[in-house]
């Protein structure tokens, strides 16, 4: 798993530093703007919003598209989940057309199985790469252990045909793992971040200047739209960020399927 260096810093920090900028770019506008005021006349005060209008629109079709792909992937991220622990519970139940024998192992395993399945649900940023490399390995390497399970218990009590569930069960557990790891690592691409800051920076450096040109401050409107644009993209930021932040992914259907396991006397050691 990568991460870029974007992504690596706080959210709140990259808010506080664009609310700095957007002010400053906003100072620095309205500087400019009064500078000019007395050599601008009103054809040219209404070029400049003309212009304004459509830079404004560009921004807001700009902030509304990275708010969409940000929600898209955190609501995928939510159904992964529920279609991990689905999987898992089905493959719990199929256990139990397992021979004795193979049916206490099998379910030992499985427990295992979805306890790294939770840790894995719970990464952190602080987790390193090659911890989370580690655990989704030993993710698969208990996958392999119950498909072998299975494969010798089919081998043993011919005909297999009662297995044939449990290995479609398990191919299809393997199936929403690797798409849960890839869903924890889709996130918004930096490039399109990265444009959606300086067109908030740009914006306000262009009313400030649209209303230096005016001889007017504008002050409380300035400040209002601001607070707004950067509680906006502080929740875009938080929605891409499934390890930290305030919007959290629920993780109680795999929690739920974790205390049945431990439930289940076959499961203890």
């Amino acid at each position: 798993m990568t991460s870029s260096w974007l992504y690596r810093q706080d959210t709140l920090g990259i808010v506080v530093v664009l609310m700095v900028c957007m002010t400053i770019a906003a100072e620095v506008g309205f500087a400019l703007g009064r500078r000019w005021h007395p050599r601008t006349d009103d054809a040219r005060r209404g070029h400049l919003g003309s212009i304004l209008g459509p830079l404004l629109g560009l921004l807001a079709l700009l902030l509304s598209f990275t708010f969409a792909m940000s929600a898209n992937r955190y609501d995928l991220r939510r159904q992964l989940v529920l279609t991990d622990a689905n999987s898992l519970e089905g493959l719990y139940l199929l256990s139990s057309l397992l021979p004795e024998e193979s049916r206490k192992p099998f379910k030992q395993s499985l427990l295992k199985y979805v306890d790294l399945r939770s840790q894995i649900a719970l990464f952190r940023r602080n987790l390193s790469t090659e911890e989370i490399s580690e655990l989704s390995a030993q993710v698969e390497a208990l996958h392999s252990q119950m498909w072998k399970t299975a494969k010798d218990s089919a081998i043993a009590n011919p005909p297999t045909k009662f297995t044939e569930p449990i290995f479609k069960g398990l191919i299809e557990a393997l199936s929403a793992h690797r798409a849960r790891m890839f869903g924890w690592e889709s996130r918004v691409p930096d490039s399109i971040i990265c444009l959606l800051l300086l067109g908030c920076v740009a914006g306000m450096g262009a009313i400030g200047l649209s209303g230096g040109l005016g001889n007017h401050r504008g002050l409380p409107a300035r400040i209002i739209v601001t607070i707004l644009l950067c509680a906006t993209i502080y929740v875009v930021l938080d929605l891409d960020r499934p390890h930290e932040g305030s919007i959290h992914i629920s993780q109680s259907p795999m929690l739920h399927l974790q205390s049945i396991l431990e439930r289940d006397p076959e499961t203890k050691l």
